[in-house]
């Protein structure tokens, strides 16, 4: 005889699963701006900004950060994999580097979900402190544009 409960109970049981399995998919990247940023962005974008990588998209994500800085409350900029604080100082400003909306990770505590995109600047939107969209400078992509537009 056929069991209707049976298979309600196992379509349940994989749509609970495909549903954590979704929202797991960040969540290290999730953790990781949750101990950098203290007072967190409900709806907004964290643009993460490698300090290794590709130049020019490195170069255009600084330029932008240092253009920018005073533009948005809901755009934060984090700093990961640096080398050196003091040049990195001395590269933005010490205004910029001291903005609440500028954070270093000198823990290196950013993964990137996207392993050969780890070189690029990643923009992650956040809405409803959850993790919406990531996107990427790169040579490709033209991520922090569509920043302002939004």
């Amino acid at each position: 005889m056929y069991n209707v409960r049976s298979d309600y109970k196992l379509l349940f049981l994989f749509i609970t699963l495909l549903t954590s399995a979704c929202a797991d998919k960040h969540t290290s990247l999730h953790q990781a701006i949750d101990a950098l940023d203290k007072s967190k962005l409900a709806t907004g974008s964290y643009v993460i900004i490698p300090n290794q990588g590709c130049e020019g998209c490195i170069s255009t994500a600084e330029a932008f950060v240092k253009n920018n800085i005073g533009r948005t409350d809901n755009i934060r900029y984090i700093f990961t994999r640096i080398q050196s604080a003091k040049l990195l100082k001395i590269k933005l400003g010490s205004n910029v580097i001291s903005s609440n909306k500028v954070l270093l990770d000198t823990a290196n505590m950013i993964e990137y979900p996207d392993k050969g995109k780890e070189i690029y600047p990643m923009i992650i939107s956040v809405k409803d402190h959850q993790i919406d969209k990531i996107a990427y400078q790169s040579p490709d992509d033209d991520g922090l544009n569509a920043l302002l537009s939004k």
